[in-house]
């Protein structure tokens, strides 16, 4: 996220990461103590600017492992034309405890909360004023409690650690039992309920970016529609996301600066950053003199010469993805590619549906990528195009795209899907097909509420795809087996797809962790 300082050097201590032995042993920026750092406001925006800088820091590929975790374990997924090593066992479900991304992801996600306990301990040392002081304390709590909603949607069951671990000696912190799932709702339910109670409605101007009471009414609302779901089947959450989401549309619009933008592709483009329709981002600014200030998101995604330079394009979505859509959806070519001019030589290249491979209209030939892959799916392609420079083409960080984790469509489903599930119905539709209309397809009718359902749950496929959305979303709703079922083995890169296991619910623990602390257990059937 991006407030003034957009790229801080954090100047203080070892932030303490947690959940085992070997993330205590983390190089620190500097010596200087917690006392020095936050004896003044400007030493608590720092290390409030490090919790936001947590989500994006290096090494650069864990936010594609996020990425991957997130988005690849569904039926419309495929390989990309520059191979899948690094996706095949998510798409194919034969991930393992010690595959990198499992393993990557949750100390890096602790490293946010261990940051994040930080400014809440220390933030009343900083400052005199106790809303000021709130105000860091709301938004580190946000970014905690973003991190526990991701963690439990991963992992299940998690180690609870709710402040500072500044000590080895604090061995019940660093070696945690895990939670229960109810447990860890509850805390994070408690740190938005803070964060929309002491943030302003909406930033602007130099701040903007920093998290709102907006974002935090956002995302809890999703967090009671989530719990509302599976494991935790609390219908009673039902009712709670409709209350707290229909706090910020409508008129609450207005009041949080939040709408849906007329073009759907300017929601995404690097120079309309931070728009009305992001709810919130993690900022990625490509400078020459930070190497690593990008994301390395767009180089394993975009098709060969989108934004001239060279991409691996792991991933792929398969034709009946892109069948999904009308023909006069202009979020079809948005987000699955199938044509498009290629950079810098001007070629226009198609995605040849016979054939299941991309090749160049005009010079004729396929673009074959893997030669060991039957076919290769659409390239994924919503994220901003801005042509690379020729000083940054060589550098798969250097890509200045925003992070969006939500955005108002999202709301605007999420409060259609709570209505829908609470009798409710009629006065769901409406929010779908304002989401329709933006897109120009058709409008849904007011059918059975579980036609509406069905929906609802395509059109999160159609608009949200590729935005830390889908995995969770099935996981949530029950239906991975439906998924995996409707899936082909030649999609999976050797015919090698994996049948349902419930074990498939749930990301195995990494095996890491459970070496270091003795106190974890492996979830069921990993």
């Amino acid at each position: 996220m991006r407030f003034k300082f957009i790229f801080p050097i954090l100047l203080f201590m070892v932030f303490s990461a947690v959940s085992c032995k070997k993330n205590l042993e983390e190089t620190a920026y500097s010596f200087l103590s917690a006392n020095t750092v936050f004896s003044t406001e400007a030493g608590l925006r720092q290390a409030t600017l490090g919790v936001y800088d947590s989500w994006r820091a290096d090494p650069p590929w864990d936010i594609f492992y996020q990425w991957i975790l997130a988005e690849v374990g569904q039926q419309y997924v495929t390989a990309g034309m520059g191979g899948d090593q690094m996706i095949t066992p998510f798409y194919g479900f034969s991930h393992n405890p010690t595959d990198l991304n499992v393993t990557h992801i949750w100390p890096r996600i602790y490293q946010t909360i261990a940051r994040a306990n930080t400014v809440v301990a220390h933030a009343d040392e900083a400052v005199s004023d106790e809303a000021i002081a709130n105000t860091y304390k709301a938004e580190a709590q946000f970014s905690r409690a973003y991190a526990y909603f991701n963690l439990v949607r991963l992992f299940g069951g998690v180690p609870l650690i709710k402040s500072e671990v500044n000590s080895i000696a604090q061995k019940d912190e660093i070696f945690g039992t895990q939670a229960a799932v109810q447990d860890i709702y509850d805390f994070i339910i408690e740190d938005l309920k803070f964060a929309e109670s002491h943030l302003p409605p909406f930033w602007t101007d130099d701040n903007l970016g920093r998290i709102s009471a907006g974002a935090a009414k956002a995302l809890l609302g999703k967090v009671y529609l989530t719990g509302a779901g599976l494991p935790l089947q609390k219908a009673e959450y039902y009712q709670l996301a409709v209350s707290k989401l229909s706090e910020i549309t409508g008129s609450g619009e207005a009041t949080y600066n939040f709408g849906l933008l007329p073009d759907f592709l300017s929601v995404f483009a690097d120079n309309n950053r931070k728009n009305k329709e992001v709810i919130f981002a993690w900022t990625n600014l490509w400078t020459s003199t930070y190497s690593h200030s990008g994301t390395i998101v767009p180089y394993f995604l975009f098709p060969p010469g989108l934004v001239g330079t060279v991409t691996q394009t792991l991933y792929g979505t398969t034709p009946g993805f892109y069948n999904l859509y009308e023909s006069t959806d202009i979020r079809r070519n948005v987000t699955a590619m199938a044509r498009y001019l290629s950079l810098p030589a001007g070629d226009s290249i198609i995605y040849d549906f016979s054939a299941n491979r991309y090749r160049n209209e005009t010079q004729g030939g396929y673009i074959v990528g893997n030669t060991l892959l039957p076919y290769t799916g659409l390239a994924y392609s919503k994220f901003g195009r801005t042509p690379l420079a020729a000083s940054q083409a060589s550098v798969p960080t250097d890509y200045s795209t925003d992070l969006i984790q939500m955005r108002f469509s999202d709301v605007l489903l999420c409060l259609a899907e709570a209505l829908n599930e609470t009798g409710q119905t009629a006065q769901a539709v409406p929010f779908l097909n304002r989401v329709r209309e933006r897109a120009n397809a058709s409008q849904y009718p007011v059918g059975s509420q579980d036609e509406v359902r069905a929906q609802i749950r395509k059109e999160r496929r159609l608009e949200l795809t590729g935005e830390y959305t889908t995995v969770f979303d099935i996981r949530r709703w029950g239906t991975l087996q439906d998924e995996i079922s409707a899936m082909d083995p030649a999609q999976i890169l050797n015919n090698a797809l994996s049948p349902y296991s419930p074990k498939l619910e749930l990301y195995p623990i990494p095996q890491a962790e459970l070496d270091a602390n003795p106190n974890l257990t492996q979830n069921p059937g990993w």
